[in-house]
């Protein structure tokens, strides 16, 4: 039974880490397993040998949450949203009680506590509101006027653009419309299964799943703070909506990028084992979350080793400094847990909450969720 929840709990980490406002560390809070997880990686060798049953089956489940489930929770967020946070909002209250315990372990909660409780709920707080009034650095826009279509690239930021590409449903372009083409061209592109699996020399037509893309013409780049038009003949502005397809984009890499990306992705991972922050807000206000998905995306090796560099030593130093603080500073700790713990709920509080059947539905689902959190909770030692 221990090895099953330990894959659930694997499970919904994974799930909530590619979920854009959920945090992952407060998914290991609420089933009380934060501890295991962080001594693991702070590749404390004897910590990992005492957990190592559950670490693996917890990596089982948070690979299969990542690569096998997350486009289900994907679903449900865009056509059931109240319902969905305000089941994670019930996993949220639900595991206060096990925080609590684990808090009160060796010592009890004094007027002091209250300080890092408010620190912790107004970090979390105010870098939500600081994301929801962050753009992201470049954009496009599509007009038509007449027999052809111009679409331009904005550049926002304080680097070269070296590279652009418009990702676009397969079908919706056919390269062989265009009478004539400007500043950019239409191509019919590999997708990412396909390039992974070139890696291995797999090329089966069967398993490629070509889409159709705007990339920029060769040499083209976009200068700091400028824009770039692209000008098609004979086609229709309507097929290319800014609010359906999104738009990548490659810098220039030179050593200031590198260590950009590396630092930026070094704040980003300790974000993510901090509970109640999401790892992609933290991108965001950075203003790098669209460069690392398009270079995953992509597979841009150029940004990806960076961004892994200061990912892996992120995680490795974040769970290090939180488990000294948890073994210093315990009570302290927790509290401040509890106040990042109460701010995520003010992060996911669905926008459509209100007298309405969705709501009640979701009231319904905040119950489930926080009778499931309890449940776990009470079945779960502290201490340990």
């Amino acid at each position: 039974m221990q090895n099953i929840l330990a894959v659930l709990y694997g499970l919904v980490f994974g799930i909530a880490n590619v979920i854009p406002g959920v945090s992952g560390g407060t998914m290991l809070v609420v089933f009380g397993c934060y501890d295991k997880v962080c001594g693991a990686l702070t590749l404390n060798l004897k910590e990992i040998k005492k957990n190592i049953v559950f670490l693996i089956f917890f990596g089982i489940g948070a690979v299969l949450g990542i690569v096998g489930f997350a486009f289900v929770v994907t679903w449900l967020f865009e056509n059931f949203p109240t319902q969905t946070n305000m089941f994670f909002m019930g996993l949220i209250i639900g595991s206060v009680p096990l925080i609590i315990r684990n808090a009160t372990v060796k010592d009890k909660f004094r007027p002091t506590c209250i300080v890092p409780f408010i620190i912790g709920l107004a970090a979390v707080v105010g870098l939500a509101v600081a994301e929801s009034g962050s753009t992201e650095p470049y954009s496009f826009k599509t007009a038509i006027d007449g027999d052809h279509t111009s679409i331009t690239i904005y550049n926002d930021s304080d680097r070269v653009v070296d590279s652009w590409e418009i990702d676009l449903v397969e079908g919706v372009l056919d390269p062989k419309a265009a009478t004539q083409t400007t500043g950019g061209k239409v191509i019919i592109s590999e997708s990412t299964l396909s390039k992974v699996l070139s890696l291995f020399g797999v090329t089966s037509t069967d398993v490629i799943d070509e889409h159709n893309a705007i990339i920029n013409e060769d040499g083209a780049v976009i200068e700091p703070h400028s824009s770039h038009t692209v000008t098609f003949w004979n086609y229709d502005a309507r097929n290319i909506n800014p609010e359906i397809f999104e738009l990548s984009v490659s810098y220039k890499m030179d050593v200031p990028f590198f260590l950009t990306m590396m630092v930026a992705l070094f704040v980003a991972a300790i974000a993510m084992i901090i509970p109640g922050v999401s790892g992609s807000f933290v991108m965001l206000t950075l203003g790098v979350y669209t460069t690392v998905i398009g270079a995953v995306k992509d597979l841009d090796f150029a940004i990806i080793i960076p961004c892994g560099i200061g990912a892996v030593i992120g995680l490795v130093f974040g769970a290090r400094l939180i488990t000294w603080l948890m073994k210093k500073y315990s009570l302290m700790t927790y509290s401040a847990i509890l106040g990042l713990v109460a701010g995520s709920i003010y992060v996911i509080f669905p926008a459509g909450f209100g007298l309405n059947l969705a709501t009640l539905a979701g009231v319904i689902c905040l119950g489930v969720g926080a009778f499931v959190a309890y449940i776990v909770g009470k079945n779960t030692k502290v201490g340990e």
